[in-house]
This record gives structure tokens, sequence and C-alpha cells, in this order.
């Protein structure tokens, strides 16, 4: 029985080409050629996050410290997903980007 492993690929992400990870506020309105939540804005593949709570006023009031978390988590799933890069959908959000940035290993961009 042979076993050479030398041609075995190891390591890796679960999911590859998905350059851009944006986390994003639990919104509904409509998201039009150009804005950030529209996939087909960008001529790269995207994966997204929305934060269940995480609402424009959440984001505004106490420095948005009750959806940090939020963020955080949205940020790791997306890295774990295969995301390059993070960034999100609200400038308000610029607050995190620090915590953020601490937590993942791909470049963080917080501020749309």
């Amino acid at each position: 029985m042979n076993t050479n492993y030398k041609n075995i690929a190891k390591g890796g992400k679960a999911v590859y080409g998905g350059t851009v990870g944006v986390c994003m506020l639990d919104t509904q309105f409509p998201r039009i050629h150009g804005d950030i939540a529209n996939a087909r804005t960008w001529s790269v593949p995207v994966h997204y996050r929305v934060v269940p709570g995480a609402t424009p006023k959440a984001a505004v009031f106490d420095g948005g410290k009750e959806i940090l978390d939020g963020f955080i988590d949205a940020a790791k799933q997306l890295v774990k997903m295969g995301a390059d890069g993070i960034t999100t959908n609200c400038g308000f959000l610029s607050l995190f980007q620090e915590k953020m940035a601490e937590v993942v290993n791909v470049p963080v961009a917080t501020s749309s």
C-alpha cells in the first residue's frame, strides 16, 4: 500500500472566491445597483451577514455597544466563509473598526 500523501490538499477555507465580507445592519429597503448591499454592485464575489437586531438606532445610541458583539461574530463568520476583507454598510459602524480588526486576520474597513 502506497501512503504517499504529498498530493493531498490540506487546510483551506469553507468557501473560496468570496473576496469581500459585508457585515450588515438589520434593515429592509430597496438596495439599488451601486448600494453596498446589492451584490451586483461589486465586481467580485461578496458574502453578507445581517446582524439581527442591529438597527440604525442601535448603531447610533450609546456608541452601538449593544450590537458590537453581533458585528464581531458576523466578521468572524464571514472570514470563516472565505472573505479576504471585511466592511460594513453604515458609517456609524466606524466606531467598531478597532475591535473588529483585533479579532479577524483580514483587513477591516468599517465605514461604507
